[in-house]
């Protein structure tokens, strides 16, 4: 999937918005591990903002 570049430079801000399906999936992506592997990271480290 193509993401659009300010996409992408937002997805790597600290402050960047998880609640976007697309910025995890960049971030999952750069991690180089699976959407459900990305969330489940978060959950386990008390991140729930993004549901």
């Amino acid at each position: 999937m193509k993401h659009k570049p300010e996409k992408v430079k937002e997805a790597f801000q600290l402050k960047a918005n998880l609640g976007d399906r697309e910025i995890r999936m960049i971030r999952a992506s750069a991690m180089g591990v699976s959407l459900y592997e990305y969330e489940k990271t978060l959950k386990d480290i008390g991140r729930y903002d993004f549901e």
